[in-house]
């Protein structure tokens, strides 16, 4: 099942102001959240650009982070619509 990645303006202006290489690993992440936005069954070693660290938020059910670098992206999934919600992007000590 493939999903829609919507992303609010706030979201698109902050992308825009990272490092080019940056804006190429969350664009990464949200290609792939279309795909698959759960986290994987298994525990991944070695991290590369293709595999992103995302891991459920304590306390919500349909919440969940990635882990790129030191920012972290915090979407919720609405399965019944099949969307992907960014709802914040933001350094590691901002986002939560």
């Amino acid at each position: 099942m493939s999903f829609r990645v919507h992303l609010n303006k706030r979201t698109r202006l902050f992308i825009l102001s990272l490092t080019l290489s940056h804006q190429e690993r969350i664009g990464k992440l949200i290609d792939r959240l279309g795909d698959n936005p759960y986290p994987p069954k298994t525990k991944i070693i070695a991290f590369s650009s293709t595999n992103f660290d995302i891991k459920k938020c304590k306390g919500h059910q349909s919440r969940l982070r990635a882990r790129i670098g030191e920012y972290r992206l915090i979407y919720q999934v609405v399965e019944a619509r099949g969307l992907v919600i960014v709802l914040k992007l933001d350094t590691r000590g901002d986002v939560y």
